[in-house]
């Protein structure tokens, strides 16, 4: 960080130096050459270590990482390094072994021998980006390819949503966002959303058959978050049935005047069928007697 004026005599070996009647202070908290007291060669940025085929996520949280500390510069090559009469070069050389460890750090062990005896944290970024790094195409393919095959299967509902979701986040950027005024762009962004519904939906076990045609009949279509959310209900719903002993007769989220209740006073299952809630979109209960604005019976939530 540069700063004009004249040198007035700053704090420690850490102060200011001067260059072309410049101040260079590196005890300014914004500067990219400032380390905080709690930085050291032995901290871990990311929790997740660099394996080869995760190179595309830890790269992303890497960069989110180094940014947070101001120092992404050093990778991508906006703070080249000084000549070595230049008074800065000192702090510069502090930063870059500062920044190379901290990489070294959260790759596995043979990576890391093999970066060693690089100069500079920027060599060490493109190396790791030279060798891991894959074309556009191959990646977009792999990450479609990916999605295409990933099912349910043995499952869970979280973990299959959860691995969706990543593989979503991933091809999102090698996607171009177009720049537009039009409305066109949400345009797109509604089909994409929609696309990751069905996908979502069609992964799912057959025994979500019924729930994903409600949800497909929603309108508006709701959100991919919203939709986890309704099915991750249904598999509440049909636990709390097997385990308490309740007769479940509704999928999804069911009402405070339930069905069994409803068929015992002589309520006719044609008519509970064209009662629907429009809050969660289900028949079998209205918005007012909806357990996911009123919240669930003890029983039910203890089961």
């Amino acid at each position: 960080m540069v700063r004009g004026g004249s040198n007035n005599g700053g704090r420690g070996s850490l102060g200011n130096s001067t260059q072309n009647g410049e101040i260079t202070t590196i005890e300014d908290s914004s500067s990219p050459y400032f380390l905080h007291n709690r930085d050291h060669p032995g901290l871990n940025l990311v929790s997740n270590p660099l394996n080869g085929a995760n190179y595309h996520t830890w790269r992303h949280a890497m960069l989110m990482a180094l940014n947070a500390k101001n120092k992404i510069g050093f990778v991508n090559g906006t703070i080249s390094r000084p000549l070595s009469t230049d008074l800065i070069f000192n702090a510069w050389s502090r930063c870059n072994s500062m920044i190379s460890s901290w990489i070294i750090n959260v790759v596995t062990r043979d990576i890391a021998d093999s970066l060693l005896y690089l100069d500079s944290a920027y060599e060490i970024w493109r190396d790791l980006c030279d060798r891991f790094s894959q074309g556009n195409g191959l990646r977009v393919f792999q990450i479609k390819k990916q999605l295409s095959g990933l099912v349910q299967g043995s499952l869970d509902v979280s973990t299959c949503f959860t691995k969706l979701k990543i593989l979503w986040d991933e091809l999102k950027e090698f996607q171009l966002v177009p720049v537009c005024q039009c409305g066109g762009l949400k345009v797109w962004s509604n089909y994409q959303h929609k696309e990751y519904i069905m996908q979502f939906l069609m992964g799912l076990n057959e025994s979500y058959a019924q729930n994903r045609g409600q949800i497909l009949m929603m309108e508006p279509s709701p959100t991919t978050n919203k939709v986890f959310s309704l099915v991750i209900q249904e598999k509440r719903h049909r636990n709390v049935g097997s385990n308490s002993g309740i007769q479940v007769l509704e999928p999804m989220v069911f009402g405070s005047n339930s069905n069994a209740l409803a068929g015992s006073l002589g309520g006719s299952r044609t008519k509970r069928d064209k009662i629907m809630c429009t809050h969660c979109g289900f028949t079998g209960h209205t918005k007012d007697k909806c357990y996911i604005l009123v919240g669930y019976p003890p029983i039910l939530v203890n089961s």
